[in-house]
C-alpha cells in the first residue's frame, strides 16, 4: 500500500469557543491525559491474570504516566456530543481532514489472537511535532520514518488484559500492517456514541508546555472548518474574523496584515435540528464537503 492509494478522511473534535479560539491562535492541540479524561478506565488494563499461553499479564498504571492522546470523532452531527464536549451546545466542532491511506483491518497477535477482535485503523499522512509512537528505522539506510496511526476505538464489555508489549509491526513488500495493544484504543460499550478515533502521543517528553498542559504542533494545518453549536452566542460573522484574524494574519501591534489568499480561509457555518431526526447538521458544512470531495482535497 502505498501513497497512490491516497485518500481523505473527516474527523472531528469538540471544543468551548474559547478554546477553539485558543488553538488557532496558538497553532497547536491539547494533549489528554487518561487521568483528566471522564472515563476513568482510559488505559487501564484488566488486573493481572493467567493468560492462554500460561504467562501473567503485566499491570499497566505506567501507561497512564507516559503516554496521552489526541481524540477525534467519526462524526459531527451527534447531539449528545455536542452536549458533553462542546459546553452543552455553546461551542463548537473543528473539523480536520487528513490525508491518509485506506482503512487497513488488523488483529492484536501479543495477546490470543484467536480470541481477541480485529480492529480498524489508518496511516495518516502526516507529522506532528515531538516524540512518535511508531518511529520506525530502516534496516539498510537507517533512516527513521515517523508514522502517525489513527486508530479506531473498540467498544466492548471486558477490559484487555495487558502483556507488557505496546505495539509491533510487520512488513509484506511495500505495506506494514500496525499493531496496538488493545489497552490503549478499548472502551465500554456504553461509550459508543463517541465514535471514537484516537492518535496515541508518547509523553514523557514533551516538546511544549504551557499551564501545566502539554501541546502538540504539526495537526492545525488540516483545520478545514468550524461549526458553532445552536446555543453558540457569536456570530459566525465574529468567528470569521477572529479565525481569519488568527490563521491568515501578521499581527503587529494591533494592526493585523494579510497575505493569504481568501481560499485559504477556515470555512465557518452553524449547526441547527434535522428535519426528522435527533441528529444535528450544518448544511453549510455538507456542501463544504461535498465540494472538497469533488476536487480531491
Amino acid at each position: 500500500m502505498t501513497e497512490e492509494n491516497k485518500e481523505f478522511i473527516d474527523a472531528y473534535i469538540f471544543m468551548t469557543y474559547e478554546n477553539m479560539l485558543k488553538t488557532l491562535e496558538k497553532g497547536r492541540l491539547k494533549v489528554l491525559f487518561p487521568e483528566e479524561c471522564n472515563d476513568p478506565f482510559e488505559f487501564m488494563s484488566a488486573p493481572p491474570t493467567k493468560l492462554p499461553d500460561g504467562y501473567t499479564s503485566f499491570d499497566n498504571n505506567y501507561l497512564r504516566k507516559e503516554y496521552g492522546f489526541l481524540s477525534f470523532s467519526k462524526t459531527y452531527k451527534s447531539p449528545t456530543m455536542w452536549a458533553h464536549y462542546a459546553d452543552n451546545h455553546k461551542g463548537c466542532c473543528v473539523h480536520f481532514r487528513f490525508p491518509a491511506l485506506p482503512e487497513q483491518n488488523s488483529q492484536c497477535r501479543i495477546l490470543a489472537p484467536q480470541t481477541n477482535p480485529s480492529y480498524e485503523y489508518r496511516r495518516l499522512l502526516i507529522e506532528h511535532e515531538g516524540d512518535h509512537f511508531f518511529p520506525i528505522q530502516n534496516a539498510e539506510t537507517k533512516e527513521i520514518t515517523n508514522y502517525v496511526i489513527l486508530w479506531n476505538v473498540l467498544y466492548q464489555k471486558e477490559r484487555a488484559k495487558f502483556d507488557g508489549i505496546l505495539s509491533g509491526y510487520t512488513v509484506y513488500g511495500n505495506q506494514a500492517e500496525f499493531r496496538i495493544n488493545y489497552v490503549f484504543c478499548t472502551k465500554d460499550e456504553s461509550w459508543g456514541y463517541e465514535q471514537e478515533q484516537r492518535i496515541i502521543i508518547p509523553t514523557l517528553f514533551p516538546t511544549e508546555v504551557e499551564d501545566n498542559l502539554i501541546f502538540v504542533r504539526g495537526f492545525n494545518p488540516y483545520i478545514k472548518s468550524v461549526m458553532l453549536g445552536m446555543h453558540c452566542p457569536y456570530s459566525e460573522g465574529l468567528t470569521q474574523s477572529l479565525i481569519n484574524a488568527f490563521t491568515l494574519g501578521e499581527k503587529n501591534g494591533t494592526k493585523i496584515t494579510y497575505s493569504s489568499k481568501k481560499c485559504d480561509c477556515i470555512s465557518v457555518s452553524r449547526v441547527k435540528p434535522t428535519s426528522n431526526t435527533f441528529e444535528v447538521i450544518s448544511d453549510e458544512h455538507e456542501d463544504f464537503l461535498k465540494f472538497l470531495n469533488e476536487k480531491g482535497k
